[in-house]
């Protein structure tokens, strides 16, 4: 027998690094959390001040819409109307949905009364700008936070992302427009909703994950999630008088669109290069352009804090993605709606332009004032 060469060393840095990923990512989201919570706890009140400032019937419509449809008796009868179909119909994933999103619907409900009474919240018709302290109530009225409706409908809508994912957005965006409602009529602040947000979705994905893949789908949610909600963020934020350090606005303009140009240039050269070759290489195509084009958009903002929340979300969403690219032909899950994926990515590019110069015109017409 011949001597068999002695097996490579395993590398062990990287697997360090592999066992570490989990502790930044949660790390980084609740640093990041904690810096939007604190942020929006300074325009809560304005918040409400200029949503009621609009008196327009159809405001009040929406509101009550919202309402409505997440309220507790309606998020139990759609549940039990998934039920009844996948009863009837003998389709296992309706039957599993009907009996997650009841599981949800009930666990969330008890987590968000146990904190509601825990933190005693008064409700805005109550607080007056007035400081509060954290103390035990069961008074009616000291239980705003977090937003029992806002809770419940995410971690609904996060059940049936799970079962049914071709419809997550609508799923989202619905919980989302109950959220927003709840601060329309006036009943929670933004930061009650964002509360209801995060402990909703928590909720969700402990009922339909095994403990053993809880870790591994909490990273995804993260780092999927965390730019939309700085998105969310970021809008609210321009819109609402604040305090806080702000760039000047051309020059912010200026940088923004400069680190827009070289995101999406960087992108559609790496897509163009791979898909040139004979035959189309398979060649990863690096997302990282993706990260500066993001960067972008927050800077064109002006404003310090939405620069540091696009930062912390943007370093979550990049090694929280298994690969950091993109396959076949540098397209991969980008390559949607059957569209070349150089006109994918020029499409989004100039969708961002569009929103930073949507964005330098509100914060000119907001200086005027």
């Amino acid at each position: 027998m011949t001597d068999q060469p002695p097996a490579p060393p395993s590398p062990r840095r990287p697997q360090v690094l592999i066992r570490q990923t989990p502790l930044v990512i949660f790390g980084l989201s609740g640093l990041l959390f904690l810096g939007l919570f604190s942020s929006l706890a300074l325009v809560d009140s304005q918040t409400l001040q200029i949503v009621h400032s609009f008196t327009h019937p159809a405001i009040d419509y929406i509101g009550n819409a919202g309402n409505r449809l997440g309220d507790g008796l309606t998020l139990v009868l759609i549940s039990l109307g998934i039920g009844a179909v996948g009863f009837r119909l003998g389709w296992p994933t309706w039957k599993s949905a009907c009996i997650h999103t009841l599981l949800a619907h009930g666990v969330a409900g008890l987590f968000a009364q146990l904190l509601k009474h825990t933190i005693g919240r008064p409700r805005p018709r109550l607080l007056h700008g007035q400081d509060w302290e954290i103390a035990p109530s069961f008074e009616s009225g000291f239980d705003s936070f977090p937003s029992g409706h806002t809770t419940a409908s995410f971690a609904v809508a996060t059940v049936l992302a799970y079962h049914f994912p071709k419809g997550k957005m609508l799923w989202f965006g619905l919980a989302t427009f109950i959220g927003i409602s709840r601060v329309i009529k006036g009943s929670h602040f933004p930061t009650d909703v964002l509360g209801g947000l995060l402990l909703g979705i928590a909720t969700g994905l402990a009922i339909v994950h095994a403990p053993h893949t809880l870790k591994k789908a909490s990273q995804h949610t993260l780092a999927h999630g965390l730019p939309w909600l700085v998105t969310a963020f970021g809008l609210t934020w321009i819109l609402v008088p604040h305090p806080g350090i702000e760039l000047e606005p051309n020059m912010s303009l200026f940088a923004g669109l400069m680190l827009l140009m070289v995101g999406l240039g960087l992108r559609v050269w790496w897509i163009r290069e791979c898909s040139a070759l004979n035959p189309p290489s398979a060649l990863n195509v690096p997302t990282w352009p993706r990260l500066l084009m993001g960067l972008g958009l927050a800077t064109s903002t002006g404003s310090l804090i939405i620069v540091g929340s696009s930062v912390l979300a943007g370093i979550v969403w990049w090694i929280g993605n298994p690969l950091n690219h993109s396959h076949q032909n540098g397209v991969g899950s980008d390559h949607w709606l059957s569209l070349n994926p150089i006109w994918t990515e020029t499409t989004l590019g100039i969708a961002m332009f569009v929103m930073a110069l949507l964005t330098f015109s509100i914060r000119s017409q907001l200086l005027i004032f």
